[in-house]
């Protein structure tokens, strides 16, 4: 008699057993995960919506650009720019959810549990020892509950404060790199700008030039086949020349290069066409810097970004610091909830309850102390750094003033020789004329008044270059914190009256 309900709960168990594997198997087989490379289509398509996502929105390009509109092109449509933009936006979303982890936890939890049978107990006589012959029964097979529980940790609550602090600095360290990429995209705009802005005027000299000598070069070689001139003098006469088709097509791909730099960091499709406003000759004028190197310096310690950063850097790492030093105290948890339970044997289906739970984890006193050292170690290496950059700032100062002061005169210099080979070029032309020179001699003065006029374009450019260098090392932003519209006009306007301030030397307004 006692047997058979021991042989019918093996089959039980058996059966039970039997349909965990199966289902396990089951599970197991469905969250096996293999690997699916792309296919050849769907990577077609995923740069498709790439492409388009590049270049989406852009206004069109009616009018030849301006430095102003350039930068303002550069600031807008510029990936690195964007990139930094969407990583600020990013850690101050971080910022506004790590707020929420100061807060208590609240949580409400919900059950459903069911049996193949009753829950059924016996009781064992202390006296006897002997087990009851009924069994009780104390539970329903199907059982519901619910419960909302709130729990406040203090030491989380800490810790939960400077991660906060943390994530706070993470976002102006966010703003302070955002900065320091829009002041290299200025300086390499205006850098790119001036190169491709001598282009479009000296294309069309170089062009022709260069028919010119490929044309006396084909003349000479014939002259050499039919052995009008003395060899020797011929193969000069070819060499010549051959150096100078070398070196015009030399220029004319430079040109070409700076002009595809420029679109790139304008954010353009690559291959679009545009063209460049460039300013006439008389507005040419070096840009003037009224600041005193002790006033540079100033500027540079109080507006560098990489400074800006270090120093909330540094405050980071102080943070690191307090954090571990919390760790070392107990933890402290006060809770409080609500329960509901269907049972219908329980005398009080709902109750409240509330509870206080005092932890320590002894391991962080032994490894407390290293975990201290290692954070304050942290602290004196940021600072470290932060005088280091420091130091790197101030001779920038010095180095960019210097390159300012060079680039000036270079372009003073390159204004003279511009002069002085267009005149050469002139009489070597009339010369030519009257077949008193030969059509190497006039290529080459009238190669050597374009390289002069080249190198007056490109005098001009280093000196803004240099300028803007010497802006860069002190931390000046071209833009506002805030403009009126995202639009090109509306930040190209901006950019202008910055930009006429930089020139003027009235920097005052920007600091």
């Amino acid at each position: 008699m006692t047997m058979e309900p021991k042989t019918h709960n093996r089959k039980q168990y058996r059966v039970a057993g039997t349909a965990l594997l199966a289902a396990s198997v089951l599970l197991i087989n469905a969250c096996t995960v293999t690997p699916t490379p792309l296919t050849a289509e769907e990577q077609r398509t995923i740069i498709q919506s790439d492409i388009e996502k590049m270049f989406v929105d852009q206004e069109a390009l009616d009018e030849p650009i301006t430095l102003e509109e350039a930068l303002a092109r550069a600031l807008k449509y510029n990936l690195d720019h964007r990139l930094m933009l969407m990583e600020e936006v990013l850690r101050n979303n971080q910022l506004h959810l790590s707020r929420f982890d100061m807060l208590p936890t609240i949580a409400l939890n919900s059950g459903y549990t069911t049996r193949s049978n009753e829950l059924l107990n016996l009781s064992r006589d202390t006296g006897s020892g002997q087990l009851a012959t009924d069994p009780s029964l104390s539970q329903d097979r199907n059982i519901g509950t619910a419960n909302l529980n709130l729990s406040w940790n203090i030491l989380d609550f800490g810790v939960s404060y400077f991660q906060a602090h943390q994530n706070a600095d993470q976002y102006l360290i966010a703003v302070e790199r955002r900065r320091r990429v829009v002041n290299q995209v200025v300086q390499q705009v205006r850098a790119a700008y001036w190169r491709a802005a001598t282009a479009e005027p000296l294309f069309e000299q170089v062009r022709p030039l260069l028919e010119q000598a490929r044309s006396a070069l084909e003349d000479s070689r014939q002259v050499e086949n039919q052995r009008l001139m003395p060899p020797l003098e011929s193969l000069q006469y070819q060499k010549g020349l051959v150096e100078v088709v070398r070196e015009l097509e030399g220029m004319e791909m430079d040109l070409a290069i700076a002009k595809s730099e420029l679109a790139s960091l304008m954010g353009l499709r690559p291959g679009e066409p545009f063209e460049l406003a460039l300013p006439p000759a008389e507005e040419m004028v070096s840009p003037t810097v009224n600041l005193s190197l002790d006033r540079m310096e100033e500027l540079a310690l109080l507006k560098r970004p990489e400074l800006i950063e270090e120093r909330y850097q540094q405050r980071f790492t102080a943070d690191e610091t307090r954090k571990a030093l919390l760790r070392l105290f107990p933890s402290l948890t006060f809770s409080t909830g609500a329960n509901y339970d269907t049972n219908s044997y329980l005398v009080n289906q709902s109750w409240s309850d509330a509870a206080a739970r005092l932890t320590w984890n002894l391991m962080n006193l032994a490894s407390g102390p290293s975990a201290l050292r290692a954070a304050r170690t942290a602290e004196e290496v940021a600072e470290m750094r932060r005088l280091s950059l420091s130091m790197a700032a101030l001779t920038q100062v010095h180095v960019s003033y210097q390159q300012y002061l060079r680039a000036s005169k270079s372009f003073e210099r390159a204004q003279v020789l511009d002069d002085i080979e267009g005149r050469i070029f002139q009489t070597v032309s009339s010369a030519a004329d009257n077949s008193a020179q030969s059509p190497l001699q006039r290529i080459r003065a009238e190669m050597a008044a374009i390289y002069a006029e080249v190198n007056s374009f490109r005098a001009y450019a280093e000196v803004h270059s240099a300028v803007a260098n010497l802006y860069v090392s002190m931390g000046l932003d071209l833009l506002p914190d805030t403009v009126e519209s995202h639009d090109i006009d509306v930040v190209a306007e901006s950019i202008g009256e910055a930009l006429d301030r930089w020139n003027s030397g009235e920097i005052d307004e920007l600091i």
